[in-house]
């Protein structure tokens, strides 16, 4: 069914490192490649299924994280890479994390930002009550939309109206969803006209309802945690702003408990975006210390 658009760039003879995109349903913004020196890292993109250059866009049928995890794979074995880094922040921690547990042996190490566990807790957080109480005018937009005998479950009722065959609501549903993302955080994209609704807005809000109503396609809420065994010896860095009210850095620090390999630097003053100047030195001095200890120093 989907065809994944995959790209490559930097030193192809570098050492491999794979940048995971968030949302779901984001796609790889023109942003990604900026914190890798290309002369030293073979730097691999790719799109999520049914998001960016991807094909068929929006395609919802196989379409979960474990499926993106074997894509993962696919690409890994395609390019013929033996074991990589991974590069990734808020959902593409989410992904990045599901990938090491199931190939724990083809992960190098891992570099993370605004970890997102993905679990009812963090949902509920971000699309129920949480976020309400620090963004209340905005959250009183989201909420308003949905008549209140459905407010009790925003999330159920927007993914309603999402695969409604009305497509004015559909398309003011998505509008709201992905203008209340964007007024909860320093956002990297271009803020859009009232009127329009972009591309990228339409396949965050699709596939993230789509995850998130079916709670992950998982068994267990807390999927990551409660498997965080398999990967507690790979080498972990975990970037997490001290304002991040997307992700919480609760998410970071329970996750980093459960590790024996991990530095977690709590980023003070920012909150979810990768592109802040102080986050991105972070990151930045991440990737340089990988370097380091490549080149034996």
């Amino acid at each position: 069914v989907h065809s994944i658009y995959v790209e490559e760039c930097g030193n192809p003879n570098g050492e491999p490192i794979i940048f995971l995109h968030g949302g779901p349903g984001a796609g790889c913004g023109k942003k990604a490649r900026r914190f890798f020196d290309p002369k030293y890292y073979h730097i691999i993109l790719f799109d999520q299924r049914g998001c960016g250059k991807s094909i068929p866009f929006l395609e919802l049928k196989e379409n979960n994280i474990f499926y993106s995890v074997e894509d993962m794979e696919k690409i890994r074995l395609h390019i013929g890479i033996d074991k990589w880094t991974i590069f990734a922040g808020s959902y593409g921690s989410t992904l990045g994390l599901t990938y090491a547990i199931h190939y724990p042996e083809k992960v190098k190490r891992m570099v993370l930002q605004g970890i997102f566990l993905a679990n009812e807790d963090d949902v509920k957080w971000y699309f129920q009550k949480g976020i309400s109480e620090i963004y209340p005018a905005e959250f009183k937009i989201f909420k308003d939309f949905i008549p209140i005998d459905e407010q009790d479950n925003l999330l159920e009722a927007y993914h309603k109206r999402f695969f409604s065959d009305n497509i004015k609501v559909r398309n003011e549903a998505i509008k709201i969803w992905s203008r209340f993302e964007l007024r909860t955080m320093e956002s990297e994209f271009t803020w859009p006209s009232e009127e329009e609704v972009q591309d990228y807005e339409i396949s965050l809000a699709l596939i993230e309802a789509h995850y998130f109503y079916n709670k992950m396609f998982w068994n267990d809420s807390e999927y990551i945690l409660n498997r965080a065994e398999i990967i507690k010896d790979i080498p972990i860095q975990i970037a997490h702003g001290r304002f991040d009210l997307n992700t919480r850095v609760i998410s970071a620090y329970k996750l980093s408990e459960k590790l024996n390999n991990c530095e977690l630097v709590i980023v003070e003053g920012v909150g979810h975006s990768p592109f802040t100047e102080k986050m991105s030195k972070v990151l930045i001095k991440f990737l340089e210390d990988i370097k380091e200890i490549d080149n034996g120093k």
